[in-house]
């Protein structure tokens, strides 16, 4: 049932909500930083956003049943914290070592569960009850969760990163949301069902030829990960 929203008029008051948010701070935000911040610089601050998912990444790839996918983001995470001076620079990538992302909600639709109805989380954007429940775990699951309970720094970095992931994510999405906001009847329903795209596509690992392929970063408009972009 692609279509599940049983609470879909909810589901509509938080989209709108979220909207307003996005207008007011994200979106003014994420403008500024296309046409203020050099590419390098746009470049250090990707890097690092994905070297601090990297232990959920090497987790869940685990889980998955793919040690060696796990054992490579591992030796990412170390080589990119240490000598890419905390993920600021990608020397892994310049060794061959791939990036891939994965996540709990991936790690059970990667074991059958269906995604459930569909949900639209304040903030975050377009969920479902499986990839809500996977948000939580890996939430717990991140050593930069706990470990920023018990460190001023690590506190810091922590929130740090998560403002650098909004700000990534949303001028990552500019050209793409904005073209969908303005082609489609009904921009709730367009954005439901790509993120369901989406979310199929990285439960396969980008085998469903039907989905749009968000990791495409040589585009300018890249659209990756409407999930992460929290810009609804």
């Amino acid at each position: 049932m692609s279509d599940y929203d049983p609470i879909e008029p909810v589901n509509r008051v938080v989209h709108g909500v979220n909207g307003a948010v996005d207008f007011m701070v994200l979106y003014p935000a994420a403008m500024w930083y296309r046409d203020i911040a050099p590419q390098p610089v746009k470049t250090a601050v990707r890097s690092f956003v994905r070297n601090i998912g990297e232990p959920v990444n090497a987790l869940n790839s685990l889980l998955q049943g793919e040690p060696d996918q796990a054992a490579d983001t591992v030796q990412r995470f170390i080589m990119n914290t240490t000598i890419g001076f905390l993920g600021f620079n990608d020397v892994a990538a310049d060794f061959g070592i791939e990036y891939h992302s994965e996540d709990f909600g991936q790690t059970l639709g990667h074991y059958g569960i269906g995604g459930g109805p569909y949900i639209v989380l304040p903030l975050l954007g377009p969920s479902n009850l499986r990839d809500t429940t996977g948000i939580a775990v890996d939430y717990v699951a991140n050593p930069m969760t706990w470990g920023s309970r018990n460190s001023d720094t690590l506190d810091n970095l922590y929130l740090g990163s998560l403002a650098l992931t909004a700000l990534d994510a949303r001028y990552r999405t500019l050209n793409q949301l904005n073209e969908l906001q303005q082609t489609s009847i009904d921009y709730y329903a367009a954005l439901r069902s790509l993120y369901r795209q989406q979310r199929n596509a990285a439960i396969r690992n980008g085998a469903d030829p039907s989905a749009p392929n968000f990791e495409d970063e040589s585009a300018s408009a890249d659209f990756d990960d409407a999930f992460e972009a929290a810009a609804n």
